[in-house]
């Protein structure tokens, strides 16, 4: 059986790890077994946080008592490894103290950020599959960050003063005049 992950979580968790990125990101995973269908980013806690990740405990007990309060289950945490694959280090099993949750690991080790999903019982690891519901429920804010906008105004002016400069290149000399008699 596959768990799915609506579209919205998978790439507000991959964001979150770009955001955070030299830095582990860490959040916890709400929904079922089934579906993961939400996703609270914590702030990463942890002495070393290039290294690992650590939830803050207050952070997290208010983010369960959010879920509570919303009739969602935890099903699982997620973090990121900044430089290396999606694959559970010695340190991230020996942290995964409750197995009934899941472990998403996001890696930003290549170009796109790349999802893994396992479970974690012990010192044993299996990877589940995760799968994308291409269902998009939620609204995915577009909007371009304020870098983009100038990028863009930029190179629009850039542009019209690029075809400026070749319009005046290209006409022809100016039509030599007598002087008057």
């Amino acid at each position: 059986m596959a768990v799915r992950i609506a579209y919205a979580v998978a790439r507000q968790i991959a964001e979150h790890a770009l955001s955070a990125a030299p830095d582990e990101a860490c959040g916890i995973l709400a929904g079922t077994r089934a579906q993961i269908s939400r996703a609270i980013p914590l702030k990463n806690a942890a002495d070393a946080p290039d290294r690992q990740f650590r939830f803050d405990p207050e952070e997290q007990l208010a983010a369960l008592k959010a879920l509570d309060a919303d009739e969602l289950g935890w099903v699982g945490v997620y973090h990121s490894h900044p430089k290396s694959p999606p694959i559970p280090s010695p340190e991230d099993i020996a942290a995964a103290v409750d197995s009934g949750l899941l472990q998403l690991i996001v890696s930003l080790e290549s170009a796109r950020p790349k999802l893994k999903l396992w479970q974690v019982e012990g010192s044993s690891v299996t990877p589940l599959s995760l799968a994308l519901d291409t269902e998009v429920d939620t609204p995915i804010d577009d909007r371009l960050s304020q870098r983009h906008q100038v990028a863009i105004v930029v190179a629009a002016v850039a542009s019209v003063l690029l075809l400026l400069a070749v319009s005046l290149m290209l006409l022809p000399p100016a039509p030599e005049l007598a002087p008057p008699p």
